[in-house]
């Protein structure tokens, strides 16, 4: 296999020359020696050491996808938001000249030296980071971090990227007053510390006041959003355990399982139960009936990470910045009124 100083010999010019035709750097070189450099590589089908240059350049030109992850046997792409959102990433991250790796990590220390053995340029947390997780990741960090899905208040040099969270959790809830329900409930995997799912609470509870219906704490229903999760819901729905007309859930999976649930215990949506997912993503065609969900426009929201790290990484003082990226309401088929 040739080398670059074999490139070099063969077109009489230096190994700097050679490299720098390569790297499209073409300032002080003739068209003639450009093209004689180009025709040689194509001749060896040379191809460039990644590893050398980015000795060279300072660059590795590699951007690290981290998940935070408790169990190392759970597999997160088989979330559906997850794997939409990664896939769009990962496009713009080639598109933009990047290689992508991805770690997920057991424990939140081990993220500093990954990031540092790997040389990255930088790094994008596709996992929702409580406050305090933030601020120990930027102590240490040796790079650029974007975090996707996470609030925080205090850290002035954070670089957030997120979704108005509480417009989510209002607009769905009054979508199902405005078609008559009252007895709406709300399911996701709420916490105070989940600040995602908590702001989309409050949005909920918002809608509800701003309609005069009282908010009733069986209402609020506590769970994880697989598919297996909204089984499980949907049959103690169905079995009448929850006297409820709407629901609205904080993630189009669980929609769909507990829509499948439902449906195995005689209860059907949109005539039985109304409903409504999170998240708008393209699975809600899928599914018959076709599921309305607050469509969060995963595809806006990678662009708005990939750029935001790649002006950090070309910035030296760029100060923290949380980008919040609006929602609206996609309606087709799992709600109805409700004469009740």
């Amino acid at each position: 296999m040739a080398t670059l100083k074999d490139i070099a010999a063969e077109a009489g010019v230096s190994v700097m020359t050679v490299s720098n035709v390569i790297n499209g750097n073409h300032k002080k070189v003739s068209q003639t020696t450009i093209q004689l450099i180009n025709d040689l590589v194509k001749k060896y089908n040379y191809v460039p050491n990644l590893s050398a240059r980015s000795l060279t350049s300072k660059s590795s030109k590699l951007i690290a996808i981290i998940l935070s992850n408790s169990d190392p046997l759970y597999n997160y792409f088989t979330n559906p938001y997850l794997s939409e959102l990664f896939g769009e990433i990962e496009t713009l991250v080639r598109k933009n000249g990047y290689f992508t790796i991805i770690r997920s990590v057991l424990q939140l220390d081990n993220v500093s030296d990954i990031l540092k053995n790997w040389n990255v340029d930088g790094a994008i947390f596709l996992t929702h980071q409580e406050e305090s997780a933030i601020d120990h990741i930027l102590d240490t960090a040796p790079c650029p971090i974007v975090f996707v899905d996470s609030y925080t208040e205090s850290n002035k040099n954070a670089l957030v990227v997120g979704t108005d969270d509480f417009k989510g959790g209002y607009i769905a809830t009054k979508h199902f007053i405005q078609n008559g329900h009252k007895k709406i409930a709300f399911a996701g995997p709420y916490s105070e510390t989940n600040k995602i799912i908590a702001h989309r609470f409050e949005g909920y509870l918002a809608a509800l006041k701003e309609a005069n219906l009282p908010y009733q704490e069986d209402y609020l229903i506590c769970t994880n959003t697989s598919y297996e999760d909204g089984l499980v819901l949907g049959r103690e729905i169905a079995n009448r355990k929850l006297d409820i007309t709407a629901i609205f859930t904080t993630a189009d999976i669980l929609a769909i399982g507990l829509m499948e649930g439902a449906k195995c215990n005689g209860c059907f949506v949109p005539n039985d139960l109304s409903l409504i997912g999170f998240d708008g993503l393209q699975l809600c065609n899928l599914v018959s009936p076709k599921l309305t969900s607050v469509s969060q426009n995963v595809q806006q929201k990678a662009d708005s990470c990939v750029q935001l790290l790649l002006k950090a990484m070309n910035s030296k003082h760029m100060k923290g910045t949380t980008v919040t990226l609006d929602v609206e309401l996609a309606i087709r088929q799992t709600c109805n009124p409700c004469h009740n």
